[in-house]
């Protein structure tokens, strides 16, 4: 539950925008209709201190709403979403965790990145002086009740190779990304899932 959470709230800030800030280059990369790429993850607390072993996998989207999303390192877990469910497989435990897509990622940044939401009506974006050769965006929620305090996307060029994810009590969780590809043909199989054979299935309302 803790990696789809931090998934949840860090694989956002991707979809169609229209803001103050000069964001092109952020526009032309949320125009894309597919994405892929690796990434690595790191999560601190207020203090600096790591509260979970780094990660790291890899990852596959395309509008309207579906995506395959692999941690493969320090275990493996898979979260593949059709459009309608959400799939989420601990090879371990050998444990499917099945909810609909939609009541999954409300009003997160991940409903931003899978085509669901409104960027510039759910969040504040400001252009940031650029830092260690990265153009920077900050995206804060305008809703009071938000789960997280603001999200930071970091481009390179044309493509992303940052996203920082700030909460409200101070933690911090960090992606990098590399091998970033955009608007390349993905086979329809890829977001699709069938449970492993023995499986045990959960859905959630």
């Amino acid at each position: 539950m803790k990696k789809l959470l931090v998934f949840l709230y860090c694989c956002g800030a991707m979809n169609s925008i229209a803001c103050a800030a000069d964001a092109s280059v952020l526009k032309n990369f949320l125009a894309s209709q597919s994405v892929s790429g690796v990434f690595s993850q790191q999560t601190v607390d207020k203090q600096g201190k790591a509260t979970e072993e780094p990660s790291q996998g890899d990852f596959k989207f395309q509008k309207p709403g579906k995506f395959n999303w692999v941690y493969q390192t320090p275990y493996e877990q898979v979260m593949v979403c059709d459009g309608k469910e959400l799939f989420v497989w601990d090879k371990d435990l050998n444990q499917v965790t099945v909810r609909n897509a939609k009541g999954a990622i409300p009003q997160s940044p991940a409903s931003i990145l899978f085509g669901q939401d409104s960027l510039d009506r759910d969040w504040d974006i400001t252009q940031l002086p650029d830092k260690d050769g990265l153009t920077l965006f900050k995206l804060v929620p305008k809703k009071k009740d938000a789960s997280v305090k603001e999200v930071i996307f970091g481009f390179k060029g044309e493509n992303p190779e940052l996203l920082q994810v700030n909460g409200l009590m101070g933690e911090k969780t960090t992606l990098q990304f590399k091998d970033v590809k955009t608007n390349e043909r993905i086979a329809p199989s890829v977001f699709s899932f069938v449970p492993p054979k023995g499986a045990d299935v959960l859905k959630v309302k």
